[in-house]
């Protein structure tokens, strides 16, 4: 018998959709489309836990795909751009050895030092500034 080899490429949404979290539709950096995979700590936000989401429960349903009978190998990489870029860099360095594979195309890779992340953690993990660096990929790599 013959082996097949296939690759399956999964493009996440960013965030949430239309969950009516008041100003989530206001901005175009912040919200609905700019979650910055974040588990989010602050209660208005709590429904945005994209770290969990792209990390624990994306990975279960891909490999529930009818289509795929269960034929993944585990062998998982990940990428992204600009802020999905950011996302695949804490991804991967927050969990080494569960990706073969980690690029970014212009990623946000400092978001603790941009007007980006600055508006976007704040928001979503709060004013204590240790909860921002678990998800700013230059901490984790040790600048």
């Amino acid at each position: 018998m013959k082996k097949i080899f296939f690759s399956v490429v999964i493009c996440p949404d960013t965030s949430p959709r239309g969950l009516g979290i008041e100003g989530e539709d206001d901005s175009w950096d912040f919200g609905t489309g700019a979650g910055f995979y974040v588990n989010a700590t602050e209660e208005k936000w709590a429904k945005y836990q994209m770290y969990e989401y792209v990390t624990s429960e994306l990975p279960k349903v891909i490999q529930n795909v009818d289509i795929l009978n269960g034929k993944l190998t585990g062998k998982h990489a990940i990428t992204g751009h600009s802020m999905g870029g950011h996302g695949a860099l804490i991804c991967a360095l927050k969990n080494p050895g569960k990706y073969v594979s980690a690029s970014a195309f212009a990623p946000i890779s400092a978001p603790m030092k941009c007007p980006w992340g600055d508006k976007c953690f704040s928001n979503y993990l709060g004013s204590d500034k240790s909860k921002w660096e678990q998800y700013d990929a230059s901490v984790l790599a040790g600048e």
